[in-house]
C-alpha cells in the first residue's frame, strides 16, 4: 500500500524512516529540492522535502476496491500505469468466482483476472489514517464508471 502525507493542505508521498518523513513530489515547491539518490545521483523531475512527523496534517494508506459485474474484487495495483494497459487486474481465491467471471489460475486458490477499464463499474478509493492519526475515521470515495479514466490521470 502507499502512504501519503497532507502536508500545508497537499497530498505528497510519503516514506517513513524513523523520525523524519520525506515527502516526494513530481513539482517543485518552495521548500522542496531534487532527488539525489545513494549513487550521488540528481534527478530534475523528483522533489522531495523532510519534515517532521509533527508538522504534517494527516498520514495514510491508501488502498482500493473494485466493482465488477456489481462483484467487489481485490485489485492487485491501481495506478497512473493502469490507463496505458487499458486494465486492473483483479484476485480472488473463491474458485466459484474465479469460474463465473473468466478469471485464470495463477496458483493453487489464487485466480487472476484483467479487467478492461471499460467494463469496471466502479472504483473505490480507501484513505486508512496510520500512526497518531489511526483513530481517524478511514475515507471511502466511489469513483464512477465514467470518471475512472480521469481519476487515474490524475493520480500522483
Amino acid at each position: 500500500m502507499s502512504k501519503y502525507a497532507v502536508y500545508k493542505g497537499k497530498v505528497y508521498e510519503a516514506n517513513m524512516r524513523n523520525s523524519p518523513i520525506r515527502l516526494k513530489s513530481r513539482k517543485l515547491d518552495s521548500e522542496f529540492s531534487e532527488l539525489v539518490d545513494l549513487a550521488g545521483n540528481i534527478h530534475k523531475d523528483i522533489f522531495n522535502n523532510e519534515v517532521n512527523f509533527d508538522d504534517v496534517e494527516m498520514i495514510y494508506e491508501l488502498d482500493y476496491k473494485l466493482i465488477y459485474k456489481g462483484v467487489e474484487f481485490l485489485p492487485l495495483a491501481v495506478g497512473k500505469f493502469s490507463l496505458d494497459e487499458k486494465s486492473i487486474t483483479v484476485s480472488t481465491s473463491d474458485r466459484d468466482i474465479a469460474r463465473n467471471y473468466g478469471f485464470i489460475r495463477k496458483e493453487p486458490f489464487v485466480f487472476d483476472r484483467s479487467i478492461p477499464l471499460d467494463d469496471i463499474d466502479a472504483l473505490i478509493e480507501i484513505k486508512k489514517p496510520i500512526l497518531k492519526f489511526k483513530d481517524q475515521k478511514e475515507e471511502r470515495t466511489k469513483i464512477d464508471h465514467k470518471d475512472i479514466k480521469t481519476y487515474l490521470a490524475n493520480l500522483i
